[in-house]
């Protein structure tokens, strides 16, 4: 065989490589957790199975959950027989209350380590909060090595506080202390609602570390009045976006959007999940 034949045959692996290596499709999810004032279409009941569909139609490879109740994650991990859960309970460290859980693609990605901290003075104390907060909160990480590409990133998804903008930042520095402790790992997606918009300081915190916003490096100069991701089920919104996706420099972005997708004028949270394509 030739050189140039040589290459050629060379050149012929890599592209094929290349081309079975896909990108990531990412969501931020908050799915609305259940309670007794939801009747009717707004129950969880009603929209399980919405939920569920929305995120298979989107071909998520991984998602980050808020305000995931124990039967709402039971109900998705019956509906959702390709993903693994990664996630506990804020409330006892197992299952009891809200899951900051993260979904991956079990075909698509090994878990190479994951855990789930709390967002206080005492990280490792399981219900601990300490920063003004009167209602726990956490953050679920993990670690996944990409069959696609072989390579290895870490994923960080939370729900900050609603109410304590000191708990949102003193819960925004922990999170990205425990990332910076992880650096050379590998890339780091960092999903949430945040419950602050972009003009909230934590914001400036998160990208002076070198987090690219992902929705809004994709779309340019989009008011941030027409991307609110919290609509009280009525799919209307002009509130900026709470709701977001970060990502480091070492991943490509593709493209962003939120989603507004409604079955018979229902739909499946009083969010919008917000969606991320990557490359790497």
């Amino acid at each position: 065989m030739t050189l140039r034949s040589l290459a050629c045959v060379v050149a012929g692996v890599l592209a094929v490589g290349a081309a079975e290596a896909k990108p990531l499709r990412v969501l931020s999810y908050n799915l609305r957790y259940i309670t007794s004032g939801d009747k009717g279409e707004r129950a969880w009941t009603a929209r399980r199975d919405q939920t569920a569909d929305l995120i298979k139609s989107d071909n998520a490879d991984i998602v980050g959950i808020q305000e995931g109740l124990p039967q709402m994650m039971d109900d998705l991990a019956d509906r959702l027989s390709g993903y693994a859960t990664i996630g506990v309970g804020r409330e006892d460290g197992i299952v009891q209350g809200e899951h900051a859980a993260i979904l991956v693609k079990a075909d698509r990605f090994r878990i190479q380590d994951s855990g789930t901290f709390w967002l206080s003075d005492t990280p490792e104390i399981c219900n601990s909060c300490t920063w003004g907060n009167t209602v726990t909160r956490i953050c679920t990480w993990a670690k996944l090595y990409d069959r696609e590409t072989k390579r290895t990133l870490l994923f960080f998804n939370t729900h900050l506080d609603h109410a304590s903008s000191e708990a949102r930042q003193k819960g925004t520095e922990l999170i990205l202390s425990r990332i910076a402790q992880r650096k050379g790992q590998g890339p780091v997606i960092f999903t949430g609602d945040f419950n602050a918009a972009i003009d909230d300081p934590l914001h400036a915190a998160i990208k002076a570390t070198g987090f690219a916003d992902v929705w809004r490096v994709a779309n340019g100069d989009t008011p941030e009045e027409e991307a609110g991701t919290f609509h009280e089920f009525t799919g209307v919104t002009n509130r900026a976006r709470i709701d977001f996706i970060y990502a480091t420099p070492d991943l490509k972005i593709i493209d962003s959007g939120i989603i507004r997708s409604s079955l018979n004028g229902n739909y499946p949270s009083d969010h919008f999940p917000v969606r991320a394509t990557l490359d790497w």
